[in-house]
């Protein structure tokens, strides 16, 4: 009995916090819920008391080869921001035909992030998480929108192979 104690708090504490018992993968939260850690305090990464509708939710994670690799730049207020591009292979039971992968722009405003991600080259393997954000603007063709994710967190999951650019050769 002990043991299998033990076993259920290693595994209870590997579990990421939007697993934890009582959580909203367990149930709907009630009016008034709000994000909270296992311990019950309110959860650092649900935006420094950020208030949220109940049940709603906007958390992504992707996985996938830089296609256009991190670029930074300042926008015309100060702020700066990093773009850059990664290609997730769909899978193969998917019910869209045709092209067998999806290209997603990521960006983040976050400073430290971006010195993490600034070594990134073609081909490398990443991983982030984050919110999907839709930005809309007026051009000259009229009103355009793009969806994108926002990255809270970026990791390198594999670099490519040294003189590796993550595209396949011609004929393969």
């Amino acid at each position: 009995m002990r043991q299998e104690t033990a076993v259920a708090r290693r595994r209870a504490a590997a579990r990421p916090p939007t697993e934890q018992p009582g959580t909203a993968t367990d149930h709907p939260p009630g009016p008034g819920a709000r994000a909270v850690d296992r311990r019950g305090e309110p959860d650092p990464s649900d935006g420094a008391g950020a208030r949220r509708e109940p049940g709603h939710r906007n958390e992504i994670v992707v996985a996938g080869r830089v296609t256009a690799e991190p670029l930074v730049r300042e926008l015309p207020s100060g702020d700066r921001v990093a773009t850059w591009r990664v290609c997730v292979a769909r899978p193969t039971d998917t019910r869209y035909a045709g092209r067998g992968v999806d290209s997603i722009t990521c960006a983040s405003f976050d400073q430290d992030l971006h010195e993490g991600i600034r070594a990134w080259r073609l081909g490398d393997v990443v991983q982030m998480s984050g919110e999907l954000r839709r930005r809309t603007w007026r051009g000259r063709e009229g009103v355009r929108s793009v969806c994108e994710v926002e990255a809270r967190t970026a990791t390198l999951v594999r670099a490519a192979a040294p003189g590796h650019d993550g595209r396949k050769e011609p004929g393969r």
